[in-house]
């Protein structure tokens, strides 16, 4: 009994939580969406992320080289830029696929 409890609550909690990120998204999206400075990493060129995101040519191009993205934190799950990058160009990217 004791164990379905602790199932149950391990359950209800990644539950939660997937809501709450899921929630999250919907706000994020079309808050990023009315930002003019927002670019889609998945369809911009080399020298768009260089000039909007103020990133060099070298990490734009590997975030070229890596796509497509199904999430921003993608980013940082194929090492494609480090943490402080990430840091400083998460809010001014979102990643729709074309």
């Amino acid at each position: 009994m004791k164990l379905l409890s602790f199932l149950g609550a391990v359950g209800l909690g990644i539950f939660s939580g997937a809501w709450i990120i899921a929630s999250r998204r919907r706000a994020g999206g079309s808050r990023l969406s009315a930002n003019r400075s927002v670019i889609n990493i998945n369809e911009a060129s080399q020298q768009e992320i260089m000039q909007i995101l103020g990133l060099d040519a070298e990490t734009a191009d590997r975030i070229v080289e890596h796509r497509p993205y199904p999430s921003r934190l993608d980013l940082l799950g194929r090492m494609v830029v480090s943490n402080d990058v990430y840091l400083t160009i998460k809010d001014k990217i979102v990643y729709r696929a074309s």
